[in-house]
């Protein structure tokens, strides 16, 4: 007999795989899980089962069965299968992943680092901002005569231009532009 599932179990016995699993749940250390963490039952772990069906159907509830008067002993747990085997093969998709893996954590550190330094570029770029704008900020708030006698000094023909007051034209000279 091949090993069996939880559910091909519980065809086996005519009962529910809810029946197996409460029955599993009661005497967990008579039963194996594989690698996946499903229940799997050999020969004589469904020996084991047809005797607790056997003794319920008896009139026996579930406290009162003990297994360890059963006429064979429980199957010592494995230990569990190592995942990598011997198979070249395997061991070829194995070092795959694990390079695949690296590779990615290293492409998912360089891309925080390029992230960082933009980040760090757009700080910077705003903290000059910031610097320009308080010196526009110091200009607008000095008193208007130092911002006068500035502008006096950077631009004395402006000024020039200012004091002279305009000349008006005579009211022929405006009818007679060529005049």
């Amino acid at each position: 007999m091949d090993i069996l599932k939880t559910k091909d179990a519980a065809e086996l016995l005519s009962v529910s795989p809810t029946t197996i699993k409460r029955w599993i749940s009661i005497f967990p250390s008579y039963f194996k899980k594989d690698r996946f963490g499903h229940y799997i039952f050999s020969e004589q772990e469904i020996g084991l089962l047809i005797h607790i069906k056997d003794r319920i159907e008896h009139g026996e509830t579930l406290d009162c069965i003990d297994l360890s008067t059963y006429n064979q002993p429980p199957e010592l747990p494995q230990e569990k299968l190592p995942l990598h085997t011997h198979d070249k093969s395997i061991e070829d998709m194995a070092s795959r992943i694990d390079h695949i893996e690296r590779s990615l954590n290293h492409k998912a550190d360089e891309v925080v680092s390029i992230q960082l330094f933009q980040q760090r570029e757009e700080l910077e770029d705003l903290r000059q901002m910031i610097t320009q704008l308080a010196a526009s900020l110091e200009t607008i708030q000095k008193p208007t005569t130092q911002i006068h006698s500035s502008y006096e000094e950077n631009h004395p023909s402006a000024v020039a231009m200012r004091q002279v007051p305009p000349r008006k034209r005579s009211l022929l000279r405006s009818f007679f532009s060529f005049m």
